[in-house]
């Protein structure tokens, strides 16, 4: 069974250095939404009122047209519910308010419209409870008339919306907020580098940290920040600048690193680029990391062109090392501003989608399969001679079984302590193990041995 082992390995290496980007939509993309409980099920956000839709993973789409008075708009968010996947709430730049679907996109409902221009930032700007998928926290880019940006709360899966004080008193716009998995606590980032933290998901906020960037609002915002989620005090935020490269010596843009859930950052890597996307997964027990780049302007004023648009990095081991993918994805275009890289995500299953105003693109997962680290006197896998398997799990959950490609076979309801799951009726051979409880997400190889 080791020989096994060992060999599954070495496939899975050797695949990781074959994968190639694919592109899934020729269409301008600003953001993309992956079923967490049907990878094959995508969303993906255009420009004007266009949404696509795709249930067999981007080789096919339908196009879902929201009306709304305009009729120029950037879809940069697009929430699913965790848990109730046919609920989608939808937002953007210019579109002035927030609409919510409870069929897959088959109709729609406005849920929240202010009284004044209403702006989502460009980053990720809804965010759910993970223990409490129903509470929903959003934030918009600025108040009425410049004023301090506001934060609105729904306990209902989006149905209904309740006002919340700014995080801070200033008229300094919101860019994107995360969750980190190990408290559940809500963290904001601030164009200006100042993050707040909420321990009550909205209705009081503590100052976090401040990153030292150049002077607001001409040079530089936080369009993304991310935790990972089985490590929660180590996360990155991608920093990105409109003009030069550098002002008064501070550092502009780049990527940054936190390793005590966000207290602190150092820059890691790429000092004076600007980053736009950043995604972090683990991959055969080590931190894999992308990142995307942006220029706001092909030429900024006879200034020098922004180091950005068509930047696509990827590091397997946790940002020591870069690969360059820049010129391996088929942009199928030589225009700057198109090659903007908006949103990066990884589904269920470790394939990374890009989007992107050249179109939405697919870097398959070399195993198909996101791995976590090895977790004390386990393995990435378990290999499995006899059709009964006893599972310790620390706390209540669902355990959900995968075919290598993402089909969701079946599930079973676990409990704290030992459980015995009956494997019986699934053929020999390789799938994947996820469970989700309280405690986060664990997944691994299940190989069972005829």
């Amino acid at each position: 069974m080791w020989r096994l082992y060992l060999f599954l390995s070495a496939a899975v290496l050797l695949t990781a250095q074959e994968t190639q980007w694919a592109r899934l939509l020729p269409v301008p993309v600003f953001d993309v939404a992956v079923n967490p409980l049907n990878p094959r099920t995508l969303y993906a956000g255009g420009l004007g009122r266009m949404l696509y839709r795709s249930y067999d993973g981007g080789i096919t789409w339908d196009t879902l047209v929201i009306d709304f008075p305009g009729g120029a708009a950037q879809f940069l968010d697009i929430f699913l519910h965790p848990r109730d996947t046919a609920t989608l709430l939808v937002g953007g730049s210019g579109f002035g308010k927030l609409v919510r679907s409870s069929d897959g996109g088959a109709s729609w409902e406005d849920v929240l419209v202010p009284e004044h221009a209403f702006l989502l930032p460009s980053g990720a700007s809804i965010v759910a409870h993970p223990q409490h998928p129903d509470t929903i926290v959003l934030t918009e880019f600025i108040g009425p008339g410049w004023t301090a940006p506001r934060l609105y709360r729904s306990t209902d899966g989006g149905r209904h919306w309740d006002t919340l004080a700014p995080a801070a008193p200033e008229a300094i716009p919101n860019c994107a907020m995360a969750v980190r998995a190990d408290s559940a606590l809500l963290i904001l980032a601030r164009c200006d580098g100042a993050l707040f933290a909420s321990a009550d998901w909205g209705t009081s906020w503590y100052p976090l940290a401040r990153l030292r960037l150049p002077g607001f609002p001409q040079e530089s915002e936080i369009p993304d920040l991310t935790f990972v989620a089985d490590s929660a005090q180590l996360g990155f935020l991608a920093v990105t600048f409109l003009f030069d490269t550098a002002v008064g010596g501070i550092p502009n843009g780049g990527l940054y690193r936190t390793t005590d859930g966000g207290r602190s950052w150092e820059l890691l890597a790429f000092r004076d680029t600007s980053l736009w996307a950043v995604a972090a997964r683990r991959l055969q027990g080590r931190l894999e990391l992308f990142v995307g780049g942006f220029t706001l302007y092909e030429d900024t004023l006879g200034r020098p062109l922004v180091p950005g648009s068509g930047i696509v990095r990827r590091s397997p081991d946790g940002g020591r090392t870069w690969e360059v993918h820049d010129g391996a994805i088929p942009w199928a275009s030589e225009r700057v501003v198109l090659r903007r890289v908006w949103r990066m995500v990884y589904g269920p299953t470790g394939t990374l989608y890009l989007a992107t105003e050249a179109g939405l693109f697919q870097f398959p997962s070399p195993s198909g399969v996101a791995l976590p680290p090895s977790d004390a006197g386990s393995t990435a896998a378990v290999l499995l001679s006899t059709p009964q398997w006893c599972l310790w799990a620390t706390a209540s959950g669902e355990l959900v079984l995968y075919t290598p490609i993402g089909q969701r076979v079946a599930a079973w309801r676990v409990f704290p302590g030992w459980n015995e799951l009956s494997l019986e009726r699934f053929p020999s051979g390789l799938w994947v193990a996820q469970l989700h409880s309280t405690a986060g997400v664990v997944q691994r190889w299940l190989v069972l041995v005829p």
